[in-house]
């Protein structure tokens, strides 16, 4: 018996031991490890982007992160004391850093060692929180240093940037894209601590560095993505399209991103808040989880990047691929001609394809085509090439299949891309623009090859990695995909498309002095069975004769306006773009005689003048003097000095201090012709300055002026009209 209960007490023992050592033995680990060791993570500072000029376009800067160790507090032996502390923290917390009392005390009465309180503050705020902590010598506050990302331009660049999130990863644009090269790596602060929280007697602390994350330079341009996003929201404001516009500038030969933008766009500092108007105003009335689902929508919408997540129908613009894959096959050459009677039936049964002018282009030569944008010429050559090489042609410029832009979210478009696709329709629908779908970087990026010397390019948005130091870690090299066609078929097409902009004495993409080359397009919008709806688009490039950049916007469908025709909506802001970004790159312009026989003069200052040396002078830089008064010296002028006016513009002179200073009052001069707008205001003795590329087309009537009608003004003042060409065709 005494065996018995010696062997069984043994074993309760040996199962003791067993239950301690085995089962037990994650937990006495923990809780060894919890009396030893505190683990709080110091994130890195994302790396800096900025544009290919070294311009900071996104940064991160230390914020602070705010918490309390409920721990350390409830170890206070007297309630009464560990009351008022508890009390005199959630006070002070919550007015410095503008958060919920009662939350704060609910938390502080927790038992772990780690509550964080705010995060993301700012140094001010940290400032008072440590000065409060100090004061009363409160140990149970604590800030660990953080890091938030800084948008210094707000909504520059909006969709190809991105965003990130409360922990600092990267959410959308080049943040996420690259989140593994901007994100480094955190750091930590280990130390020794008991179970409850409060120092062992052998306090240990140690600091493990954050690695800051690499330095991006990208290929965006500062100067040029202004340029391209201000003709954007000038666009925009002007036609209220319903589903946005988009626009990409780009490094005609690299594929470099020079530009990208979509509008409306957002701030980066908040993008959670809804920026356009007319969409925040579609939330209002809404509630729960209405409301909810709506607030996600707009958000989704305000947020993708147009330019690389939207497809559409490129209309009219496509035919600059059709046409070269004519002539590469040499099915057709510049002499070859064409016959338009206004329609044509592709297969028998199927209902006529209508040209826009309905009563036919007649016969026209293959230059001819492109500049009239013919449907039914391009039909022809959808016939004449098949199937086969069509649909070959589609896949090679690139339609079957992503660019390989390095941003996320890239769609790909919706193409008949094999022969059995195609049946009679569908080829000649798809040969003018119409029943395939693109993203606009696929169509730029075709485009680009059509007149690059015929090469397929990776478009891309980063230039080089940089390290901590701004040592590049990685160039980011161009890609050529392919050799689409010759260089010999894309040096012809690029003069065929130089007569698009050029056509009629300049369209509303042209620039004075610039070779520019382009195709507009306007496409109905698959499914809308009201026939209503239209995306206008213009793609353009420049120089002709060596092309450096190219240009793509869109604007899907305008509301304001009764001509959706790519020409009209997105031409005046090509034109724009190009007109800046051109002088901007150093390309010299080369004026014909007539533009030069054109060109505004600058007056000079004449107050103080001899009244006769003055008119001379004026009269040698071709412009008319207007003397009032008898004096004999120049006391005051209109135009003031520097200001730009047409030839034979007249410089008003006044020579006595009782001289009149004469005011009109300018007229109405919107849809009049330059030629009748010019005599209305010489007869009113105001000089006229006329601005965009139609204004020495035939056509063109006066979009809108720079002062007013119904203004007062003085004689001599300048009036600035801007030309367009209202139903300019493509």
């Amino acid at each position: 018996m005494v065996i018995f209960f010696i062997l069984l007490g043994f074993s309760t023992l040996i199962g003791r031991l067993f239950y301690l050592s085995v089962i037990q033995n994650d937990f006495f680990q923990t809780k060894a490890s919890n009396q030893q060791m505190r683990d709080i993570t110091i994130n890195a500072n994302r790396g800096t982007i900025y544009d290919r000029n070294m311009k900071v376009l996104a940064q991160s800067a230390t914020v602070w992160t705010v918490f309390i160790s409920p721990a350390d507090l409830n170890a206070i032996k007297s309630e009464t004391k560990r009351e008022e502390t508890r009390n005199l923290i959630a006070e002070n917390l919550s007015e410095i850093l503008e958060v919920d009392k009662e939350k704060v005390v609910t938390q502080s009465k927790k038992s772990n060692y780690y509550e964080i309180i705010k995060k993301k503050v700012e140094e001010p705020e940290a400032d008072k929180v440590r000065e409060f902590a100090k004061t009363y010598d409160i140990s149970c506050i604590h800030l660990i240093e953080d890091t938030k990302r800084y948008y210094p331009y707000h909504d520059f660049a909006s969709s190809v940037i991105g965003f990130t999130g409360t922990d600092n990863q990267g959410l959308y644009g080049i943040e996420a894209k690259y989140d593994s090269y901007l994100s480094g790596t955190a750091g930590r602060i280990v130390a020794a601590k008991n179970e409850n929280g409060t120092d062992m007697p052998f306090t240990y602390e140690k600091r493990y560095e954050p690695q800051d994350g690499n330095g991006l330079v990208l290929t965006l341009d500062y100067s040029i993505q202004y340029f391209l996003e201000k003709a954007l929201e000038t666009t925009v404001k002007q036609y209220k399209p319903a589903n946005r516009a988009a626009g990409i500038v780009m490094n005609v030969n690299t594929g470099e991103i020079l530009a990208m933008a979509s509008e409306p766009d957002f701030d980066l500092n908040e993008p959670f808040t809804i920026a356009d108007p007319d969409l925040a105003a579609t939330l209002e009335g809404l509630e729960g989880d209405e409301l909810k689902t709506a607030t996600a929508a707009a958000r989704e919408r305000q947020w993708k990047n147009k330019a690389i997540t939207e497809i559409y129908e490129p209309g009219s613009v496509f035919k600059a691929v059709t046409a070269s894959a004519a002539l590469e096959e040499k099915l057709f050459n510049l002499n070859s001609t064409f016959h338009c009677t206004g329609s044509i039936i592709p297969a028998a049964g199927v209902k006529p394809m209508k040209c826009h002018k309905t009563t036919g282009h007649g016969t026209q030569n293959f230059g001819d085509i492109i500049v009239n944008s013919c449907n039914p010429a391009f039909v022809k050559i959808g016939q004449t090439l098949g199937a086969n090489l069509f649909s070959k042609y589609v896949r090679s410029f690139g339609f079957a299949e992503k660019t390989g832009i390095d941003l996320p979210g890239e769609a790909k478009g919706i193409v008949y891309s094999q022969s059995s696709d195609y049946g009679p329709v569908q080829l000649a629908s798809c040969a003018f623009g119409q029943s395939n779908t693109v993203t606009p970087i696929q169509m730029i990026t075709a485009f680009a090859a059509v007149v690059n010397g015929g090469k397929l390019v990776t478009p891309h948005v980063v230039k080089k990695v940089l390290d901590e130091n701004n040592n590049v870690v990685k160039n980011i090299e161009t890609t050529v995909k392919r050799q689409v066609i010759s260089s010999e078929t894309s040096e012809t097409m690029r003069p065929l498309l130089e007569a698009v902009v050029a056509a009629n004495g300049g369209s509303n993409a042209y620039v004075k002095g610039y070779r520019i080359g382009g195709k507009s397009g306007t496409a109905q919008k698959l499914g809308d069975t009201t026939n209503t709806k239209r995306i206008g688009s213009y793609c353009t490039f420049a120089p002709v004769d060596d092309p450096e950049i190219i240009a793509l916007v869109l604007v899907d469908e305008p509301t304001v306006g009764n001509n959706a025709y790519g020409s009209v909506v997105a031409g005046p802001a090509l034109g724009s773009i190009m007109a800046d970004a051109l002088p901007y790159l150093g390309v010299e312009p080369q004026y014909t005689e007539e533009e030069l026989a054109q060109q505004d003069v600058s007056v000079s200052n004449y107050v103080g003048w001899d009244i006769l040396k003055a008119q001379n002078d004026i009269k040698n830089k071709q412009l008319t003097p207007d003397v009032r008064g008898n004096g004999t010296k120049v006391i005051k002028q209109t135009p003031a000095k520097g200001t730009l006016i047409p030839k034979n513009g007249k410089v008003i002179l006044y020579t006595e201090e009782d001289s009149s200073d004469t005011k009109v009052t300018v007229p109405n001069l919107v849809g009049e012709t330059p030629a009748r707008a010019n005599t209305i205001l010489t007869n009113l003795h105001l000089n006229i300055k006329l601005t965009g590329g139609a204004s020495g087309a035939a056509g063109a009537k006066i979009y809108s002026q720079s002062i007013a009608a119904g203004t007062q003004v003085s004689i001599g003042t300048v009036i600035e009209l801007e030309c367009r060409i209202p139903d300019e065709l493509g």
